[in-house]
Parts: structure tokens; C-alpha cells; sequence
């Protein structure tokens, strides 16, 4: 019975973190350049069980393998690309293939992203508003004195017509691991990045990427999870109706 009672309530708890994955995929299913997420669910604390009984052959023989609860113990991230759209806006930049902005928060350094929705701030710099200002191939800020611009194909800025600064464009680098830090802002754990080549991506000005988030999908597996959610609540219900019956009848003596 005890065992019953853990995988419910492991039940409640993995699924509790997938549907907030759920939700903040549709919440961002506006965010330019955001890329859905779902959580891994993997079994933990593994055992053997067992038969008991007098009989040697019954006792013998092993159930088999068995695990008390599921864990959520990562998130995936999914990189397709969503598809682009063309805003009109100079300060507006969508990658087209592989890489990423990269962006100098205030809390994490240098992060990664693909929402190109960008701004001018007081000063003239290029910055992503709730993260940080955008960085150059020198990793410095950008700063267009003038709002006569245009963004090459391999993110070279030009000001009335004269080059003026490229955006570095990022990539993890080889066997760098990446996580999430915020919604579709990302850091390289142990911070190695380079700079992409050329050849593999296209900066277009005036588009951004779309999410990559299905909604249909999103509000199906919303749907079936709390389908889920709600057996395993009632699951302990039951589990606790047992447990009161057997402390307060089975036990009583006399």
C-alpha cells in the first residue's frame, strides 16, 4: 500500500511541474524567438520485489523490477526554428538558421537568445528590453547614433551606407551545455560560446521568429495532464480513506 502511495503522489507532483511548463508555453506563445519546453520524466529509486511466502518455489520466483516514484529531473528545450515574420521595424532582427543574439544581462553576463525584438535606449545602444544590452563581435555594446541603418545578411551594420559595427551571432560551443534563464534567454553553463560562421545563418532586419509553439498541442497535453493529475489526487484519497479505516477500525481492539 505504501508503494501505491508514493507513485500517486509522485504522480501529482511530476505532473504539477509539466502542466507549468504547459502553461508558460502558451503564456509566451507571443514572445518572439521563444522555444517550447517539456519536462523528462525518468522512474527513481529502482528495486527488486519480491514474493514472500513459506513455500520455496513461490519465494523463489522475484516479481521483478519496480520503482516507487517518477521524477521531472530535466527540461527539453526544443531549437526548430519558428517561422518569420516581417514587421517593418529597423530595430526588429530575426536569425534565419542556426545561432543566436548575443546579450549582456545585468544577472547572468552573456546570455543567448533569438527574440530580435530590439530597442534604442536614451543613449543610442541596442538592448533588449528585460534583459540587457545587445553585444558586437567585440563584445561591447552597439551604438547607433543614427536610426539610418540596415543589417547585412551576416549582421554587419551599416550607417548611411558606411559600416559601423557587426552583432556577434553565437553558438555553443562544443560540448557546452545550454539552459534556460528565462523566457527564450539562455546561458552556456560553463560560459563557452563562439562566434558562428558565416554560412549557417542570415540575419534579416525587419522580421522577427515566431514561437515555435503549437498551440493545439500545448492545450491537448494541458488537457491530458490534468486528466492525469486529477486520478493521482484521487488515488490518495482513496489511500487515506485505507489508512483511516485501518487506524481507527482494524485496529481498534476489542
Amino acid at each position: 500500500m505504501v508503494r501505491g502511495f508514493y507513485s500517486a503522489a509522485a504522480g501529482v507532483f511530476s505532473q504539477q511541474k509539466a502542466l507549468d511548463a504547459i502553461s508558460n508555453n502558451i503564456a509566451n506563445s507571443t514572445t518572439a524567438g521563444y522555444k517550447s519546453q517539456s519536462t523528462m520524466e525518468s522512474s527513481f529509486g529502482e528495486h527488486m520485489v519480491s514474493r514472500l511466502s513459506d513455500l520455496s518455489d513461490i519465494s523463489s520466483s522475484n516479481i521483478g523490477q519496480g520503482s516507487f516514484i517518477t521524477v521531472n529531473g530535466n527540461e527539453y528545450t526544443d531549437f526548430t526554428q519558428g517561422s518569420l515574420e516581417n514587421t517593418g521595424r529597423a530595430v526588429d532582427m530575426a536569425i534565419n538558421g542556426e545561432g543566436f543574439f548575443l546579450v549582456e544581462s545585468e544577472v547572468y553576463g552573456p546570455v543567448l537568445t533569438r527574440n530580435g525584438q530590439f530597442e534604442i535606449d536614451a543613449d543610442g545602444d541596442l538592448y533588449l528590453p528585460g534583459t540587457g544590452k545587445v553585444l558586437n563581435d567585440g563584445e561591447d555594446t552597439i551604438n547607433l547614433a543614427s536610426g539610418d541603418f540596415t543589417i547585412g545578411p551576416t549582421g554587419m551594420i551599416s550607417i548611411n551606407g558606411d559600416e559601423a559595427d557587426t552583432l556577434f551571432i553565437a553558438v555553443p560551443g562544443e560540448d557546452s551545455e545550454i539552459k534556460s534563464v528565462g523566457n527564450g534567454v539562455f546561458l552556456c553553463e560553463d560560459g563557452s560560446y563562439e562566434q558562428a560562421e558565416p554560412g549557417i545563418y542570415n540575419v534579416i532586419q525587419g522580421a522577427l521568429e515566431k514561437p515555435n509553439t503549437n498551440i493545439a498541442k500545448e492545450l491537448s497535453k494541458i488537457m491530458a495532464g490534468q486528466n492525469l493529475y486529477n486520478s493521482c489526487t484521487q488515488i490518495l484519497k482513496i489511500y487515506d480513506g485505507i489508512n483511516e479505516l485501518a487506524v481507527n477500525q482494524i485496529g481498534r481492539i476489542g
